[in-house]
């Protein structure tokens, strides 16, 4: 309930101003108080808060996806230069042992790739003569030994850096001609290991990229980045 104040306010007539007489009155002025606005305290309501939150998860989402294609397509590319190292020392291990380093690439019992140095290097760097491929790679678009792949021989796929540093392939497994294996001899083409992840192969992860790891007849290993 407002309450109504009385305030007393003394007024002087012009005339009595302009005498001098000094004559002043007094009457009531009635005066209402405005009545004063709420005020609202700090803070935040709970559907400030949820609308925050929601927006904060769009945009996380929006920036997460992205984020991560980009993280998985670059963990490929690592691994395909990581092969590809791997495979260089095959030439600098048959220098130095002044014997004909062996390459294989086999599945083991848990069923993950696996590359191998034989003879491997000597201790201790003998660590560094097996390499297991990451389970996120796919070798599906691995081509076949007819067409530039590995030559193979039942499950294993073997090349073979001699001491001269040229590309041979064991006697028993298969090339791109009857001849080209038919005992320890030179090949006669490139040949291309090639590797992709397996989320682009079932289509999760785009652009689809192949990487080919290539072996020259004479040996020197270089990477091709392909869109498939």
């Amino acid at each position: 309930m407002t309450r109504v104040r009385f305030r007393h306010k003394t007024l002087a007539t012009a005339r009595d101003r302009a005498g001098g007489t000094g004559v002043a009155f007094t009457r009531h002025v009635l005066t209402v108080p405005t009545p004063a606005r709420p005020t609202r305290e700090s803070g935040f309501t709970l559907i400030e808060v949820l609308v925050v939150l929601v927006i904060v998860g769009v945009l996380a989402a929006l920036v997460t996806v992205p984020i991560n294609s980009y993280w998985q397509r670059a963990r490929t590319e690592t691994t395909a230069g990581d092969i590809r190292n791997f495979l260089q020392q095959a030439f600098t291990e048959a220098i130095n042992q002044h014997t004909p380093i062996n390459v294989t690439l086999q599945q083991d019992a848990a069923s993950h790739w696996v590359l191998q140095l034989n003879p491997p290097p000597p201790f201790p760097r003998d660590i560094n003569g097996t390499y297991t491929l990451p389970d996120f790679v796919s070798l599906d678009l691995n081509p076949a030994a007819g067409s530039g792949g590995w030559p193979a021989l039942n499950t294993v796929r073997t090349l073979t850096c001699d001491t001269k540093g040229l590309t041979v392939c064991e006697s028993g497994a298969t090339g791109k001609d009857a001849n080209e294996c038919d005992g320890i001899k030179p090949v006669k083409e490139t040949k291309t290991l090639s590797i992709t992840h397996t989320r682009m192969m079932d289509g999760t992860l785009t652009p689809k990229v192949r990487y080919d790891i290539q072996v020259f007849p004479l040996w020197n290993v270089t990477i091709r980045k392909t869109l498939v």
